[in-house]
């Protein structure tokens, strides 16, 4: 069905488990192509390793690193099953960069930046694609909300070459890598930060 697609969103349980394989995997299009693990999020209790609560480093944990996990392990089946695809999973500028105070997302996003790459290798004889998107602050409503309470994220925000980063900005990538305009890229961690990396 070319020209269509259809999101799932199953990012977690209400106890923050992220949830496990979709029984209704395929039944609407017959076959997975693209797998997107856009699961994520931090909050205003991250701080360094020295202060951070151990739940909030367990939380997300979880929510990020251990979510791409799960997508990862039932997705990728399904994609060599079809003869190939594109895995784009969502790490961040933090994985790139140091950001004090935001250890536990920091830790989760590098995890996510490093399981890429090793993915990208192992799946590659399959023609199976793996990248990842680096994201500065993203303005959606939550984000917004988090800037406006933590000091260093209103720095970080403020440090944009280019203007602050919408959602739309995100999509066009994740089009991108879901697109057969990327067929030889794999194992990248891409930004998309108005240049908060080399700024």
């Amino acid at each position: 069905m070319p020209g269509t697609a259809r999101s799932r969103s199953r990012p977690t349980s209400p106890n923050g488990q992220p949830r496990t394989r979709n029984p209704r995997r395929g039944r609407h299009f017959g076959r997975l192509d693209i797998l997107h693990n856009n699961a994520g999020g931090s909050t205003a209790r991250d701080d360094t390793a020295v202060d951070a609560p151990l739940d909030e480093f367990w939380r997300a944990i979880k929510l990020d690193l251990y979510g791409t996990f799960l997508g990862c392990r039932f997705g990728i089946p399904e994609l060599v099953r079809a003869g190939g695809g594109s895995v784009i999973n969502m790490s961040s500028n933090v994985a790139l960069m140091g950001v004090p105070g935001r250890d536990c997302y920091t830790a989760a996003k590098g995890g996510i930046a490093a399981i890429t790459r090793s993915l990208a290798v192992a799946y590659a004889p399959q023609k199976v694609r793996v990248n990842a998107i680096a994201p500065s602050a993203t303005m959606t409503e939550r984000v917004k909300r988090l800037v406006a309470g933590n000091a260093a994220l209103t720095k970080l925000a403020d440090s944009h070459l280019l203007g602050l980063i919408e959602p739309e900005d995100i999509a066009h990538m994740a089009l991108y890598l879901a697109s057969d305009e990327s067929r030889l890229v794999t194992g990248q961690v891409l930004p998309v930060d108005s240049g908060v990396t080399i700024s």
